[in-house]
Parts: C-alpha cells; sequence; structure tokens
C-alpha cells in the first residue's frame, strides 16, 4: 500500500509533464527566404500565358466534287516558357535581377466550331454520286487548324506577347522591391 501513494504521484507529474510541455514555446528556427527571381520559382509557373488573340477568316475549299466556303473562327493562346527561363544577372543587396527568357509561341489554336459557319458547299461534278462534301469539309478543317495557329503567332502577336509577359514579370517583382530586366533569347535588337 506504501506503494500506491507513490505511483500516484509519479502518474500525476507525468500527465501534468505530458500536458504542459507541448504548450511551452520553444525556440524555433527562423527561416529566411528571397522573395527575388529564382529559376525554382520561374519554373514552377510553366506556361506564362500573356494574349489570346481571335482569329476570324474565309476558307474556300475546292475538291472531291465540290466546291465550299467557310467563314472561320477561332483562337490562340500565347505563351512564355518559363521553364526555359534562366537568370542572367542578381544583385541581392540593390534588388535587380536580369533574365532571359526563350521567344513567345502559340501554346495552343483551336477552331471554334460553335461560331464557325458553312457559307455554301456546291457539287463541281455532273457525276452522280461521286462527290464528298464530308471529305471536304475535313480537308478544309484541318487547314482552318493550320490557319488560326499561323495568325496567332504572327510577328506583331508575338511582340505583343513579350511586352506583356515583360511588363507582368516586372510589376509581380516589383511588388517585392525588385528592379528585373528582361532580355530574350535569340531576339536580334
Amino acid at each position: 500500500m506504501k506503494l500506491l501513494p507513490s505511483l500516484l504521484v509519479a502518474g500525476v507529474t507525468a500527465a501534468a509533464v505530458l500536458f504542459v510541455l507541448p504548450r511551452l514555446p520553444l525556440s524555433q528556427s527562423l527561416f529566411v527566404t528571397s522573395q527575388g527571381p529564382t529559376i525554382e520559382k520561374l519554373e514552377q509557373l510553366s506556361h506564362l500565358v500573356t494574349n489570346r488573340v481571335y482569329v476570324a477568316d474565309v476558307l474556300v475549299g475546292n475538291g472531291a466534287g465540290c466546291r465550299g466556303v467557310w467563314l472561320i473562327h477561332g483562337d490562340g493562346l500565347i505563351a512564355v516558357n518559363l521553364g526555359r527561363a534562366k537568370i542572367v544577372e542578381k544583385d541581392e543587396r540593390n534588388k535587380t535581377a536580369t533574365i532571359s527568357l526563350p521567344l513567345p509561341e502559340v501554346l495552343e489554336a483551336r477552331v471554334d466550331h460553335d461560331s464557325t459557319q458553312t457559307w455554301e458547299v456546291r457539287t463541281t461534278t455532273w457525276i452522280p454520286w461521286t462527290s464528298d462534301p464530308d471529305k471536304l469539309r475535313d480537308a478544309v478543317m484541318k487547314e482552318a487548324q493550320k490557319l488560326v495557329g499561323h495568325a496567332a503567332g504572327s510577328k506583331e502577336n508575338i511582340q505583343a506577347a513579350r511586352l506583356a509577359a515583360e511588363t507582368l514579370l516586372q510589376a509581380f517583382y516589383a511588388e517585392f522591391g525588385w528592379h528585373l530586366a528582361v532580355t530574350w533569347e535569340d531576339a536580334k535588337e
């Protein structure tokens, strides 16, 4: 019986220690990280989509015993691949950095089939059952896809995407007190 009070005191003490110790402030490690540009932070962004370009055109198709006209509508996304970004210079003290980016490119182009319209399709042969308007339409839609991609990737659109990417990245890092300069790969300036 003399052992019981000792065990009771030891149990209460152990419970108090387990209850109080987690609540005591322990010395915590401090982590300080730079908000300036790092390759890892830029790579996490992957592709930076800067512009959506809308395209409209008329395509005329001839073949398969038919002639057709389509009003094509579509759009393309222009993006900068930040996974290929390189930090050229970085000055932590003055918070300045220069990064090199690949030129923007068309990331995705699509024909908007909801807005695209068939104007007309006519048979051009006198021989019955030899025309194939479906085959012609399929060929025209493949060309329409190429057309939208090519039009979205025009020099003017790529230049606008460059300007948008520079402005966006500079404004982003300016919020952290950094001055960012952007150079472009293969840019002949």
